[in-house]
């Protein structure tokens, strides 16, 4: 009887999740308490869908602020809801705007959207005038960039270094070590003005330390101002220090573009 009873139990289905949003009104990805965050905002959604407590696993935070194309995480609920129902179920129960659940579909029991990441991208954008259209969406910079000179810093970062310089104190991590693909920097048309350019630093690495892509952007933007050479990078990364590198690019310019699996 006892073994009856056991086999009629249902087993939770595991799902992962596609989501972007728009950071400014949220104080970062991660529950905090009395805060607006994107996590307390989906797992309130999940819970009333399902009538049961739902607690999401993320592929990384954001700061608060910050932007997302692509941002993976995974839950578990007992139910027989398809992913498209649950999808469309999410969608239409967020309060928030600034929230859109791209895909959903089964996921393997031990998938792990942080631990099975292989790389992620950001990218950071930039503007050279005071567009409306780009306020909290991009840092406007007054000073035109040397984008070569830019171009040449970033060529001294890409590969595998410890960073510790790039990483914001508060957060410290046993292993700094970190490998960085590419960084792209060029112009691109905006859309909602085609007369306007924003400059687009794109970031690929295996993982990022805390607000390594906004201090790696940071310094970029002051090579570019000509306050500090190209080459001026390699002692940099090379000191550990935190305190040669430059200041950190404001929240609101950074979005996460991907989450990359094998």
């Amino acid at each position: 009887m006892q073994r009856s009873i056991l086999s009629s139990k249902k087993l939770p289905s595991k799902f992962k999740a596609v989501i972007s949003y728009e950071g400014s009104d949220f104080s970062g990805f991660q529950v905090q308490p009395g805060k607006k965050t994107i996590q307390q905002e989906i797992e309130r959604v999940l819970s009333q869908i399902f009538q049961q407590k739902v607690k999401i696993v993320s592929s990384g935070r954001t700061d608060a602020g910050v932007h997302a194309c692509r941002h993976v995480i995974s839950f578990s609920a007992i139910t027989d809801l398809s992913p498209l129902k649950i999808k469309k179920a999410m969608n239409g129960l967020l309060n928030s705007n600034n929230i859109s659940v791209k895909e959903v579909c089964y996921a393997d029991y031990n998938f792990h959207p942080r631990f099975d990441a292989k790389k992620k991208v950001y990218r950071y954008l930039l503007t050279q005038f005071n567009s409306p259209f780009l306020v909290k969406r991009a840092w406007y910079v007054a000073e035109k960039l040397d984008i070569p000179g830019m171009r040449r810093a970033a060529s001294f970062i890409v590969g595998t270094h410890d960073f510790s310089c790039f990483q914001a104190s508060g957060r410290k991590v046993k292993d700094p070590i970190r490998t960085i693909e590419y960084i792209k920097i060029q112009k691109e048309y905006f859309c909602f003005d085609p007369e306007i350019k924003v400059i687009v630093i794109e970031i690929c690495a295996t993982g990022f330390l805390y607000k390594m892509a906004r201090n790696i952007v940071g310094t970029l933007v002051d090579v570019g101002r000509r306050k500090i050479a190209p080459e001026y990078i390699e002692q940099i990364i090379s000191s550990k220090d935190r305190r040669l590198a430059c200041a950190t690019a404001p929240a609101y310019g950074l979005y996460l573009k991907d989450v990359l699996y094998e």
